[in-house]
């Protein structure tokens, strides 16, 4: 007889998700993961949702709810109680490391709201708690070894091994699934080559002359000659706290360098002369093509586990649910796990459509496809003629054309400059990486 009916490997919001759904069904569920504390964040995640728009084939609706928020996901038909309030965010920036910048702003519909990911984790993980889910922190996943009754799972745990058995198993170990690749997963899946740490730091004090929203800071010169980026989103903490993400290659020491670089010797350091950092988190990020059958007999990945880039906070909470209840019809014997994967494809246009990986990765790659003379031109251009919108999408996959399209309708663009730009918003993946080299070259 197996110890659990599903074993949960990885506790982040999928995870966490799906093991307070399981037990909320009445299925036997114990959650396994290596934080010692659930309920709190240790993964880099800026903390942004996007509610009343089409996002990954979900539209979320939220509803206050005194000093909390009601979040319906109209699409996949459930609900949940997030701790706090949500803020909306209406510009949005880009900074090159001559100081020039871009602007967008909307004045009728936020592009986004940001939330606390550490009050996430204790929600979750507070109501998984009280539907009865087992969990096992502090614990390290090592294998799992299928057999026609289900999974042999072996982890450590206070230096000891330990075998459990489950009928069924849950992958949601995020983008570096260690599931994954022990039981050969990836083997399919594109490698990119883009791997590589990234560090967050939450700062107080910061001395930011503009209004609220996020910006992108790239050019060697705002990190002493180091390739990278910074995403600096605004908290939802209060005024002159800012989320700080770094987008760096290995090793992993190049992220702390790239951001204490730019807070205290590049070009805007003297925004951060008076700040503090309050707090830090990590991740390494890998990006793989996504699975396209996320399943393996008795496993079925969700979230991160079988995603390319990430799901979102929003999403993955999504994939928990469903797999939650797709794993329940395996239970009985239906084939939920090719119910899963169907939905899989339907909502995350990545699996299907190669060129919905491209999108994803534009906006971060964004400055690799100009030089410098052309990005400030473009910027100086974009002052001359703010803009301003009512409402405008602005999720991963929208935002680069939209900013490509502000750019093309500015006056005085050169034809071939707005040319390539054209090429670039219907570029796949091997023309985004064709791009990005040949203007590296021409700098």
């Amino acid at each position: 007889m197996a110890d659990y009916d599903v074993i949960v490997i990885g506790c982040g919001p999928a995870g966490m998700m799906a093991c307070g759904e399981l037990a909320k069904r009445g299925v036997k569920v114990l959650g396994i993961d290596k934080k010692p504390l659930l309920d709190i964040n240790i993964r880099t995640a800026s903390g942004y949702c996007f509610l009343d728009q089409n996002f990954n084939q979900e539209n979320i609706k939220m509803t206050p709810k005194g000093d909390k928020s009601l979040l319906e996901y109209t699409d996949s038909g459930f609900e949940l109680t997030y701790g706090d309030k949500l803020e909306g965010i209406y510009h949005s920036y880009m900074f090159s490391d001559t100081k020039k910048h871009w602007k967008v702003t909307v004045t009728d519909k936020p592009f986004y709201h940001i939330f606390n990911p550490h009050q996430c984790h204790e929600d979750r993980y507070k109501w998984a708690k009280k539907q009865g889910a087992e969990f096992m922190p502090a614990t390290l996943f090592r294998n799992v070894e299928q057999t026609p009754e289900g999974v042999n799972v072996k982890v450590r745990r206070d230096g000891q091994d330990i075998y459990l058995t489950a009928k069924k198993l849950l992958a949601a170990d995020g983008l570096t699934s260690k599931v994954a690749k022990v039981t050969g997963k990836n083997k399919d899946r594109t490698d990119f080559g883009m791997k590589g740490p990234t560090i967050e730091y939450e700062v107080k004090n910061v001395e930011c002359p503009y209004p609220r929203g996020d910006m992108f800071f790239f050019g060697s010169g705002n990190f002493g000659g180091r390739a990278g980026g910074i995403i600096m989103v605004p908290s939802c903490h209060g005024e002159g706290i800012f989320r700080m993400e770094t987008m760096s290659m290995l090793p992993a020491s190049t992220a702390e360098d790239l951001i204490e670089y730019f807070t205290k010797k590049g070009p805007f350091s003297d925004w951060f002369k008076n700040s503090e950092v309050i707090e830090t988190s990590g991740v390494v990020i890998e990006f793989l093509g996504p699975m396209i059958i996320p399943q393996l007999d008795h496993i079925l990945f969700i979230g991160d586990s079988a995603a390319y880039g990430e799901c979102l906070y929003q999403s993955a909470v999504m994939c928990g649910y469903v797999g939650a209840e797709k794993v329940i019809k395996e239970l009985n014997g239906e084939k939920g796990y090719d119910e899963y994967t169907e939905w899989w494809a339907d909502h995350f246009d990545w699996v299907r459509n190669p060129k919905a990986m491209a999108d994803y990765t534009k906006r971060v790659m964004f400055p690799r496809f100009f030089t410098v003379k052309e990005l400030d031109f473009l910027f100086d251009k974009a002052m001359e003629n703010p803009i301003i919108l009512k409402e405008a999408e602005a999720s991963p996959y929208t935002f680069s054309t939209m900013m490509l399209e502000s750019f093309i309708a500015l006056p005085g663009v050169p034809e071939d400059l707005k040319e390539r730009m054209r090429q670039l918003i219907d570029a796949d993946m091997a023309q985004v990486a064709s791009m990005a080299g040949k203007v590296q070259k021409a700098s």
